[in-house]
C-alpha cells in the first residue's frame, strides 16, 4: 500500500492533505476552547458550530457542480491559499465583542472547504490506477487519523503557549504549505474537455449551471449503486451526529470520568484509525469493496452497542480502540465505491449534493433529535439508536450494493 508514496503526484496530494488536515485539528480543537474562555458561554460555541454548517446547506451542492466544470487541482490550490489568508482576522478576536469576527471567518472557511473536498475527491482517481483507489483511500483514511493524533496536543500547547496569534499562524502556514504541494502535481486536474471554438453555448450560465446540477442529481436517482451509498451516507451522518453531542455528557454523566479521560479516548481511537487504515488497503485486495463496507458498518455498530452499555474503564478503552478499525474501513470502501460507479466528470456535484444532504441532516440530527430525545430516553438508550442505525446502515449495504460493487 505504501507503495503508492513512491507515486510522485499522489504523495504531493496525500503529505498535502496531511498537513492540512493536521492544522485543522489544532485550530479546531483552540478555537472551541478560546471562545468558551472568552464569553464564558456554551451558546457562544454553539454559534461558532453553527456558522461551520451553514455552508453545507448553502453551497455544498453548487460547489460540486462547479468543481466538475474547472480543473480540479487548480480548484484545490486555489481554496487552500484562501483558507490560509481568510483565518488571519481572528489575530483581531480578543474579547466578546469581537468574537463576530470567529463566526464570519468560520463561516468563510468551510465555505472554501466546500470546494477543496469534493476536488479533492475527484482529482485522486486521476491520480493512481483504479485497481488501486482502494488502497490509495485507505492511505487518505489515515490522515484524519493521524492529524487527530498530533493535532490536539500541539492545538493546546500552542493556545497555552502563544495564544490564539500562534495558533492561526501554524494553521494558515499549513494551508500555504499544502497548497503550494498540490500546486507541483504535474497531473492535470481537468477531465472534460473545453468547449469547442465558435460552438454555440447552451442557454445562459445559469439555466446551464442548473442544467449541470440536475444531471447530478440525475444520476442518484437513476443508478441503483449510487443511489444506495447516497441513502447510508445520510444514514451513516445521521446516527454519528446523534453521538457527538452526547459524547461528554456520557463520559460525566455515565462513565463518571473527566475530561482528561474524555481526550484520551480521542487518541486511542486516532490509534485505531490508523491501525485500520493499514489493513484497510490488504482487505480490499481480497474482499469485494460493497461487502467490505457492509460488513465494517456492521461491525462498528455492534462495538458501539457494548461500548455505550459497558461503562468501565477499561472495556471503554478497548472498544474505543477497536472502532477506529471498522471506522477506517469503511470509510475507504465508501469513497473507492463512489469513485468507482460515479463519472469522474461527475463527481465533484455528486460530492456536493452529499455534503447539502448531510448539513441538513446534521443540524436535525444535532438540534432536533439527538438534544431533545436525550432529554426525554436518557443518554445511553440514545446512544445505542445511533449504534442501531449504523448497524441498519450496513445491512442496507449488503442487500441492496451488488456483490462485486
Amino acid at each position: 500500500m505504501f507503495t503508492l508514496l513512491r507515486q510522485r503526484n499522489f504523495a504531493l496530494l496525500w503529505f498535502g492533505g496531511l498537513i492540512s488536515i493536521m492544522g485543522d485539528s489544532v485550530l479546531n480543537v483552540a478555537l472551541p476552547f478560546f471562545v468558551y474562555q472568552v464569553s464564558g458561554s456554551t451558546l457562544a460555541t454553539a454559534v461558532m458550530v453553527a456558522a461551520e454548517l451553514l455552508p453545507r446547506l448553502l453551497f455544498g451542492s453548487i460547489a460540486g457542480v462547479f468543481v466538475d466544470r474547472w480543473d480540479r487541482k487548480k480548484v484545490m490550490v486555489i481554496a487552500s491559499l484562501s483558507q490560509g489568508i481568510v483565518i488571519l482576522p481572528l489575530f483581531l478576536v480578543h474579547s466578546t465583542e469581537t468574537l463576530w469576527i470567529v463566526y464570519l471567518i468560520s463561516f468563510v472557511q468551510v465555505t472554501f472547504a466546500m470546494f477543496f473536498g469534493p476536488a479533492e475527491n475527484a482529482l485522486l482517481p486521476l491520480l493512481v490506477p483504479e485497481d488501486k483507489l482502494i488502497q490509495a483511500n485507505s492511505l487518505n483514511a489515515m490522515n484524519n487519523n493521524f492529524a487527530r493524533l498530533i493535532g490536539p496536543p500541539i492545538g493546546g500547547a500552542i493556545l497555552a503557549l502563544w495564544g490564539l496569534t500562534g495558533v492561526v499562524l501554524f494553521d494558515s502556514l499549513t494551508f500555504v504549505i499544502a497548497g503550494l504541494m498540490i500546486l507541483s502535481i504535474t497531473e492535470s486536474g481537468r477531465v472534460a474537455p473545453p468547449p469547442q471554438a465558435g460552438a454555440k453555448p447552451e442557454g445562459t450560465s445559469w439555466s446551464q449551471f442548473w442544467k449541470e446540477w440536475a444531471e447530478g442529481i440525475e444520476i442518484v436517482r437513476k443508478d441503483r449503486v449510487v443511489a444506495v451509498l447516497f441513502i447510508t451516507v445520510v444514514l451513516l451522518n445521521f446516527g454519528g451526529v446523534m453521538i457527538d453531542p452526547l459524547g461528554a455528557a456520557y463520559i460525566i454523566d455515565v462513565v463518571k470520568s473527566g475530561a482528561e479521560i474524555f481526550g484520551l479516548l480521542i487518541g486511542v481511537q486516532a490509534v485505531g484509525g490508523i491501525v485500520g487504515g493499514l489493513i484497510a488497503g490488504r482487505v480490499g485486495q481480497r474482499m469485494s469493496t460493497a461487502r467490505l463496507y457492509g460488513w465494517a458498518e456492521i461491525i462498528l455498530g455492534i462495538i458501539l452497542i457494548v461500548r455505550y452499555n459497558i461503562p468501565y474503564l477499561p472495556i471503554l478503552f478497548a472498544m474505543t480502540l477497536l472502532i477506529g478499525l471498522p471506522a477506517a474501513l469503511g470509510i475507504a470502501a465508501l469513497e473507492t465505491l463512489f469513485q468507482r460507479n460515479v463519472p469522474n466528470t461527475h463527481l465533484g456535484r455528486i460530492s456536493g449534493a452529499l455534503n447539502s444532504t448531510v448539513g441538513i441532516t446534521s443540524l436535525f440530527g444535532v438540534i432536533g433529535v439527538s438534544g431533545m430525545l436525550g432529554e426525554v430516553l436518557g443518554i445511553v438508550p440514545v446512544l445505542n439508536i445511533a449504534a442501531g442505525i449504523t448497524i441498519l446502515t450496513g445491512l442496507i449495504a449488503l442487500l441492496f450494493l451488488p456483490a462485486k460493487a
